[in-house]
């Protein structure tokens, strides 16, 4: 492997931060190079933020170029199309949430958000590498909460084998830095792996 780059896009509050960290440990942990950076929208909570993260041998920024994310791992719908319009290149994978965070211009009616189903349609002309998961919903019934969907996001990416980032490394990981939650967190971190696992699976047979 030359260098994978990976975008979590997200809004303000949806943990974006914690996966980055726990994805970037991961890579160097397997002996890679990592560079990360974040860029945020205008308000901390419900704005958008978007985490960049390069894996290598050899890397020399932290930022990702327009159309230069192999892999894009969006916690909300909206933001996930915005950032994979952007960033994605061609034939690139994208994670998404189905899980949706009406920002503020939404709910006081300023602004209209776009029906799922139209938003994994645009997705799917950008790429054929689509993998749509509830993981909002995953993480409620695996670790009681959905302040643990970015885990099981962060599953679903190790479950698709895009990273040369084996699972055992992650769990570690999280056992190590999350000992009060870790429990919680290798139960959501186990869901979304099997979860992306059952899905290429039957899409394979």
């Amino acid at each position: 492997m030359t260098e994978k780059n990976i975008i979590i896009s997200g809004v303000g509050g949806q943990g974006n931060i914690l996966l980055e960290k726990v994805i970037g440990l991961g890579a160097i942990h397997e002996g890679f190079q990592v560079r990360a950076a974040d860029t945020f929208g205008a308000s901390q909570r419900g704005g958008s933020v978007l985490s960049h993260v390069r894996i290598g041998k050899h890397v020399a920024s932290s930022l990702i170029p327009l159309c230069g994310a192999d892999i894009i791992v969006g916690l909300e719908p909206r933001e996930t199309l915005d950032t994979a319009v952007k960033y994605l290149r061609k034939d690139g994978l994208i994670i998404i949430n189905t899980a949706i965070v009406l920002p503020a211009k939404v709910r006081s009616g300023e602004h209209r958000y776009p029906p799922l189903d139209m938003i994994i349609g645009l997705l799917t002309d950008l790429t054929r590498n689509v993998i749509v998961l509830d993981a909002t919903r995953l993480a409620i019934q695996a670790a009681g909460t959905d302040k643990a969907m970015n885990v099981v996001m962060g599953g679903a990416l190790i479950g698709t084998d895009a990273l040369p980032i084996k699972p055992e490394t992650i769990r570690k990981i999280l056992k190590d830095t999350m000992r009060k939650t870790a429990e919680t967190n290798l139960k959501a971190f186990d869901t979304g792996f099997e979860a992306v696992k059952e899905l290429t699976e039957s899409i394979n047979n």
